[in-house]
């Protein structure tokens, strides 16, 4: 009965009804929107670095007093349980020449099975022997191709393979270098210790065993080496995209505030119309608890409606925006975007029900005589 009355009371202000739906809808739809694109965003961007997450970047310790890791550290490393792969590297900054032209460089120094499970070549192969890999934005920046010759500290090497424009990455950025084999590395360079080792854990639970083995086998009595965990990166990119999407929502929640403020607005207006007909009610025997429902239905039905209608329009919204910026809406469907959609739903009832409260409890508290001479 309570229901049908609020529907019923709604029905006769349509106009008014309908702009508090709007209200709703546009609010929930920001939220939830907001939300999709936050999850698809974050996803987007830590998808770029999964390949890497069982990464352990081995480097010199500097701050005390070493600048290379010697052999005998990169055999201990290699016999070390926990690992699926261990990759010793040599750095080295270089001037490189092609015909009339140079420019300076990182060259490093792998084997190609390192080339193979690290990077993807899109042009030629990853051979080394008296040959090199270069990335892609060296190439197309020097307009490099397979086959071509370089020059690097006097010796001429023929460009095998190039790499595939790789995203950021944290342990090596192979985009503007040039890879050589070890061999060859050692003879231009007369460096026979390593820059940094990239060690690849079996399962991410031992990642932390591994990094109290090494303080303990290596780093016992000297620190020799700083152990760097790319999970560690990649938990506070996590944290940083959850800081910006709680961002977003807050502001995406001032529309979901000005649907409140209508819709006190509205029930307001409502109360002050409907006064003789609440004191009619009051006089029959309604009692102050039923006219307080009554009102509270009124919020709720609005709420309910504008938040469903608004939760289902936010999975286009989220689309569209996803489609817009990330050129991609593969993460649309999954459980961060129920999350979302019912997030916004729920802001969007509670908003209804609290601006819907006080106009409520005001007309529950009218007195039937004076509500009767009310004009």
């Amino acid at each position: 009965m309570y229901f049908e009355l609020a529907k019923r009371n709604l029905m006769r202000t349509k106009v008014r009804t309908i702009l508090a739906i709007i209200g709703i809808v546009i609010g929930v739809m920001a939220i939830s929107s907001i939300g999709i694109f936050g999850e698809g965003l974050k996803k987007t961007v830590l998808e770029r670095f999964e390949d890497i997450a069982n990464e352990v970047i081995i480097t010199p310790s500097f701050s005390g007093g070493y600048s290379s890791i010697d052999k005998t550290i990169v055999s201990k490393i290699e016999k070390m349980p926990y690992l699926k792969s261990v990759i010793p590297l040599k750095n080295e900054g270089s001037l490189v020449y092609l015909k009339n032209k140079k420019t300076f460089t990182t060259i490093y120094s792998l084997d190609r099975a390192a080339i193979t499970e690290l990077f993807e070549v899109e042009k030629g192969s990853n051979r080394l022997s008296g040959s090199c890999v270069i990335g892609s934005n060296l190439a197309e920046r020097m307009k490099i191709r397979v086959g071509n010759k370089v020059t690097i500290k006097e010796k001429e090497f023929t460009v095998a393979g190039i790499l595939k424009e790789e995203g950021a990455r944290f342990d090596i950025n192979p985009n503007n270098a040039i890879i050589i084999s070890e061999k060859d590395f050692t003879e231009l360079f007369n460096k026979e210790d390593y820059s940094a080792i990239i060690a690849k854990v079996e399962s991410l639970q031992d990642i932390e065993k591994f990094k109290d083995l090494v303080e303990k086998s290596i780093n016992s009595r000297d620190k020799k080496v700083r152990v760097l965990e790319l999970r560690s990166i990649l938990e506070r990119i996590t944290e940083a995209f959850n800081q910006i999407n709680l961002f977003l929502l807050a502001i995406a929640g001032v529309s979901l505030l000005v649907a409140g403020v209508s819709i006190l607005n509205i029930m307001l207006m409502s109360t002050l119309e409907r006064t003789k007909e609440i004191g009619v009610m009051r006089a029959v025997g309604a009692s102050r608890h039923t006219i307080l429902r009554i009102f509270l239905y009124e919020a709720l039905i609005l709420g309910v409606i504008g938040s469903v209608i608004g939760g289902f329009l936010s999975i286009f919204g989220g689309y569209f925006i996803e489609l817009a910026i990330l050129q991609s809406a593969k993460h649309l469907f999954s459980m961060a975007t129920l999350y979302s959609i019912l997030q916004g739903v729920f802001f969007g009832l509670i908003t209804a029900v609290i601006s819907g409260f006080y106009p409520a409890f005001k007309a529950s508290k009218l007195e039937p005589i004076e509500a009767l001479r009310y004009e």
